[in-house]
C-alpha cells in the first residue's frame, strides 16, 4: 500500500510541477501536501518518513502549508500528546486545481 502511495504521489507531483508558477506552493510543499490529503491525517515524524527528510524539515514544511492554510494540526486521539497533519478543504482544491477536468 506504502508503494502504491507513494508512486501515486509522486505521479501527481510530477503532473503539478507544470502548475507551480500559477499554483505559488513550493515542490517539496506539494509532495507534502499530497501524502497528507490521500493518506492523512498523519503524525509529522510519520510524513517525515514518507517523505525521506528529517523531523525539523518536515515541520518546517508543515508551518508553511499550514500558514498558506492548506493543513491544520489537530491532538492525536490515540495519544493526548501527539499531533496530527490534515489536509483543509483548501489544501484538496489546490491539489485538484491542476488536474484535468477529464480525470475523476
Amino acid at each position: 500500500m506504502a508503494d502504491r502511495l507513494h508512486s501515486a504521489a509522486l505521479h501527481l507531483l510530477r503532473r503539478l510541477r507544470l502548475e507551480d508558477d500559477v499554483l505559488g506552493v513550493s515542490p517539496p510543499r506539494l509532495s507534502a501536501l499530497s501524502v497528507v490529503v490521500y493518506a492523512g491525517p498523519l503524525a509529522i515524524g510519520a510524513l517525515a518518513v514518507a517523505e525521506g527528510v528529517a523531523a525539523p524539515t518536515m515541520t518546517r514544511l508543515v508551518d508553511g502549508l499550514e500558514h498558506d492554510g492548506f493543513v491544520r494540526r489537530r491532538r492525536d486521539p490515540a495519544d493526548a500528546r501527539g499531533v496530527l497533519v490534515e489536509a483543509t478543504p483548501a489544501g484538496k482544491r489546490i491539489l485538484t486545481r491542476g488536474r484535468p477536468a477529464s480525470r475523476p
